[in-house]
């Protein structure tokens, strides 16, 4: 069986999306520019890259030690990735101290078969790929409240690109201690 590409991700509310996907339609359309699907939209806590059927047993023994309280995420604002001038990947923010204990506990937890990496709050609406000024967007966007939403778990996913993007499937979800 080949390696699968992974990742740790939370995924967000419906009522988010939404809200979100109203947003980014304002980029649709624009050369240059491929915005994230709808059902694909969510939080990466953590990238780890092709892992073979043993290290994701592996991973998913670790995660299941960890053990996090939910929170709440407030979703805020856009920005761009690396900067504004060279823009490559259009973002909605994401804060909270409980997003950022979370990516540091998963990185920390890890560490024994992944690299810890610097975690950014964020969840990716668009990706560019040629020179573009977005300014009038991101001065609309800079500081809109998209609301906020409760994390009760999070998930090993897999990702398996394709012609039409990304295809995202859950391995396996890990629940805060105190969820219903």
């Amino acid at each position: 069986m080949p390696d699968l590409r992974c990742f740790i991700a939370i995924d967000i509310s419906d009522t988010l999306k939404k809200r979100i996907t109203r947003v980014k339609k304002e980029l649709e359309g624009i050369n240059g520019i491929r915005t994230v699907d709808k059902e694909n939209l969510h939080i990466t806590l953590k990238f780890l890259g092709g892992l073979s059927a043993d290290k994701i047993v592996k991973t998913e023994n670790l995660l299941n030690e960890l053990k996090f309280n939910r929170f709440y995420i407030k979703i805020r604002g856009v920005g761009a990735f690396p900067n504004y001038n060279y823009i490559r990947v259009v973002w909605v923010g994401c804060e909270g101290t409980g997003l950022t204990k979370l990516a540091e506990e998963i990185n920390d937890k890890l560490k024994p078969i992944s690299q810890p990496e610097e975690f950014t709050g964020h969840l990716t609406i668009a990706r560019v790929s040629k020179k573009l000024n977005l300014r009038e967007f991101f001065e609309k966007y800079g500081d809109f409240e998209f609301g906020r939403f409760e994390v009760t778990e999070f998930l090993l996913k897999s990702s398996e690109l394709g012609p039409k993007g990304p295809a995202y499937s859950n391995l396996a979800s890990f629940n805060a201690l105190n969820s219903v």
